[in-house]
């Protein structure tokens, strides 16, 4: 199954976006477990994509697609924001304490950590950023 929606730039689509992924990924008999772990990560790449590609402030829109089958589910955004490469930002130093450590690169890191395939790329004037997710019992 592949769907796709748009969404506006705006922290509070995040909502609608979650019922998305529920509705795709219940249609595709996904499991909860998977579904948490999707919403999760949809959280932080679109809160970063109306963070750091429109500043917060600018217009625009954030097409969300997701394809199961095969025993596995991707989901990627694609956005005309300014180019942000949230893969270039560095792994924090989890050993650190919250008090030591900077600011920001750890909702990028657990995704990171959370899927089998995680990329960004700079494709045609569109931000593309996507996860891929292999269920478990899959061949």
């Amino acid at each position: 199954m592949e769907a796709s929606e748009s969404f506006p730039a705006k922290i509070s689509e995040i909502e609608k976006i979650y019922e998305f992924i529920s509705f795709v990924l219940s249609e595709s008999g996904i499991d909860a477990a998977v579904e948490t772990l999707f919403k999760m990560a949809a959280d932080e790449i679109f809160s970063n994509i109306v963070n750091h590609g429109f500043g917060g402030l600018r217009d625009g829109d954030v097409k969300v697609s997701i394809q199961t089958g095969d025993g596995e589910v991707s989901m990627t955004f694609r956005d005309r924001g300014r180019p942000f490469d949230p893969m270039s930002i560095p792994a924090p130093d989890i050993s650190l304490g919250m008090e030591e450590r900077l600011v920001g690169g750890l909702g990028v890191y657990i995704v990171r950590g959370s899927f089998d395939e995680v990329r960004y790329s700079f494709e045609n004037g569109f931000n593309v950023f996507a996860v891929k997710k292999r269920l478990h019992g899959a061949a």
